[in-house]
């Protein structure tokens, strides 16, 4: 059932996402809203990847934070949108190499004492 509920509230992310664009355009189109100039991404820059987002959430926030949490950072904070499970992956992976990262909960995330003491 829980996996029922996690996938329906991923749809509904999805959804409220895509409204959110179609209302934008709208608004743009009326010349109510400004339209944002493209930023052109310089030769060799490379987009953040999601653990690199998540260490910099985590270190503002200076607390372990859960999966879900993160998830929702992500897509406020960068526009990530993201499911639970690639963050989760990614992240566990790195707390199981013991970079930057330590699980301190079931899918609960922090940064690694010595990375911000």
């Amino acid at each position: 059932m829980e996996e029922r509920e996690e996938a329906d509230k991923a749809v509904l992310r999805v959804m409220e996402t895509v409204l959110d664009l179609q209302l934008r355009a709208v608004r743009q189109a009326l010349g109510e809203e400004e339209v944002p100039t493209m930023r052109l991404r310089r030769r060799g820059a490379r987009r953040q990847s999601i653990v690199d987002q998540s260490v910099k959430i985590l270190t503002e926030e200076k607390r372990p934070l859960h999966v879900d949490e993160l998830v929702n950072r992500l897509r406020d904070k960068f526009g990530r949108i993201t499911d639970r499970d690639s963050v989760s992956s990614a992240l566990a992976k790195k707390a199981r190499q013991r970079l930057l990262l330590e699980q301190t909960a079931p899918a609960t995330f922090n940064l690694r004492q010595e990375e911000h003491s």
